[in-house]
């Protein structure tokens, strides 16, 4: 799983099932990855991290969005279109690189290894 694959490269994890349920974690803690699939059961990926973005700014820089269907975010506003997309099928090589870019970009406004999966890979 997307879960355990993010461990394995020693990341610290919240994974939530429910994209509901996002609001209350971000409430809770601060995060310094949203990996976000953009298409869940109940709702877009893409609203849903637009939604949080709104309710909290500093996670502009911090999203990554999965998904089988790479020309789906191509009408985003362009503030959701800078986050990086994974294809999938993504390797763990690649999963691991994104992250990595990403946490440095992070790492120069300052935060720690904390990431937030909502979706699968």
């Amino acid at each position: 799983t997307l879960e355990r694959a993010l461990r394995d490269l020693k990341y610290e994890v919240v994974a939530v099932g429910d994209p509901h349920l996002v609001y209350s974690i971000l409430e809770r803690s601060d995060y310094d990855l949203v990996l976000l699939d953009l298409h869940l059961p109940q709702m877009s990926g893409g609203a849903l991290f637009l939604a949080l973005v709104h309710r909290w700014p500093r996670l502009l820089e911090r999203g990554i969005f999965m998904t089988g269907d790479p020309w789906g975010h191509s009408d985003w506003p362009a503030q959701a279109r800078r986050c990086p997309l994974l294809s999938k099928p993504f390797t763990l090589d690649t999963l691991a690189q994104t992250i990595a870019n990403t946490l440095a970009a992070v790492r120069a406004g300052g935060a720690g290894d904390q990431v937030a999966s909502n979706g699968g890979g």
